[in-house]
């Protein structure tokens, strides 16, 4: 039989435990088990990534159709986010430029994805704040397809010039 981490030896221990320290403490209620990387494929990561990416390109081109086609049927801000993009296309030309990308986990038909974007006005008459936003998006699988369903904003910072 194999001994598992935590299992105790038979026989008294050697080094001295402070009563009330946990040696190995399990992870809190809810928590995850400390320092394990999840491994997550290169095919999956690329998938996922070019969802990212080909979202920026269709907003960069403007092109409604093309963008929506990266946002998931089932999104809770499938509308809002159509309408948001209908608004900006009409007034505003955007440069997006994506500086990094990161899959954070895969779990199933969901993945958590971390990107950094600057988004920039090069014309339009609509009031627009130059800016780098890190974000992370949740997508879910659409059949054999990765969608954008969620995207949640960790930091934005606005450029001066």
């Amino acid at each position: 039989a194999q001994d598992l981490p935590g299992t105790p030896l038979p026989g008294k221990p050697t080094t001295p435990t402070t009563p009330g320290t946990p040696v190995d403490a399990p992870p809190p209620p809810g928590g995850k088990p400390p320092a394990e990387k999840m491994e997550i494929d290169a095919a999956t990561a690329k998938e996922l990534t070019d969802v990212i990416k080909s979202n920026l390109y269709a907003c960069s081109k403007r092109n409604l159709t093309m963008a929506m086609t990266t946002v998931h049927p089932e999104s809770p801000t499938l509308e809002s986010s159509r309408d948001m993009m209908r608004y900006i296309f009409a007034r505003l030309r955007l440069k997006y430029t994506l500086e990094s990308v990161e899959v954070i986990e895969v779990r199933g038909n969901e993945a958590k994805v971390k990107a950094t974007q600057s988004t920039q006005k090069i014309a339009g008459n609509a009031a627009f704040r130059d800016n780098r936003v890190t974000i992370v998006h949740t997508l879910k699988r659409d059949g054999q397809k990765w969608k954008m369903f969620s995207s949640e904003a960790l930091s934005i910072q606005y450029f001066q010039y």
